[in-house]
């Protein structure tokens, strides 16, 4: 097999990312890109690497899922011989350049990777130009309440907003300070004021035995 060899082949044989980078697909881009599938084709080749018999999608998981929903048999591809890590590499670089990057799966995917010890996140960082903060705000993501990544994913608040509230340190009133920042779109800064505030108040409480509850804390 030569490298980055282009041929057609039945979609049958090509697999998803394990695991997937991106989790969920936004439903009006999906659309779109089927609706162009069907018309034109896969204009741009996935790029997949040998998997024993069969082949994994290395970069084009979005394309593949759109192929199987127009009905497409047939799919072209580039294959190339990767590695495991070189594979993560290619992956999240093609995802850098992506506008519609879904954090919240990025996160997870990059947690994943750093616990089970592919890279550390030092590498990681170098490998894909980031910063070790930039990584350091995708694993406290990865460690997010469902509910705040919910919301994350669906753009309905922040990184930045999240990034301060995840670190009240009482879990009810985490909850109840994301909802009130959902509500009334608060910003960065009110947020970071918010939790060095109600932190203060959690710590007090704990000094003096008190329970920490909503009528012995700060309004938000």
């Amino acid at each position: 097999m030569n490298e980055n060899e282009q041929r057609t082949i039945n979609i049958g044989l090509v697999e998803r990312p394990i695991p997937p980078i991106r989790e969920f697909f936004d439903d009006e881009e999906m659309a779109s890109l089927i609706a162009s599938i069907s018309k034109d084709g896969i204009i741009v080749p996935l790029l997949v690497r040998p998997k024993g018999d069969r082949f994994e999608v290395v970069d084009g998981d979005r394309r593949l899922a759109a192929a199987w929903s127009a009905g497409l048999r047939e799919v072209p591809v580039i294959i190339r011989s990767l590695s495991d890590r070189d594979t993560h590499i290619q992956r999240m670089l093609a995802n850098k350049e992506r506008a519609d990057t879904d954090p919240v799966s990025e996160a997870k995917y990059i947690a994943r990777l750093i616990f089970e010890n592919i890279f550390t996140a030092e590498e990681y960082a170098e490998k894909i130009g980031r910063s070790i903060a930039w990584i350091s705000d995708r694993l406290a993501i990865a460690e997010m309440p469902e509910y705040m990544q919910k919301a994350l994913a669906n753009k309905n608040i922040t990184l930045g907003v999240c990034l301060e509230i995840v670190q009240v340190k009482d879990p009810g009133t985490m909850e109840r300070y994301f909802k009130e920042a959902l509500r009334s779109g608060m910003t960065v800064h009110a947020a970071k004021i918010s939790r060095m505030i109600v932190n203060e108040a959690i710590d007090a409480l704990a000094e003096s035995a008190k329970p920490i509850t909503e009528e012995n804390l700060p309004p938000v």
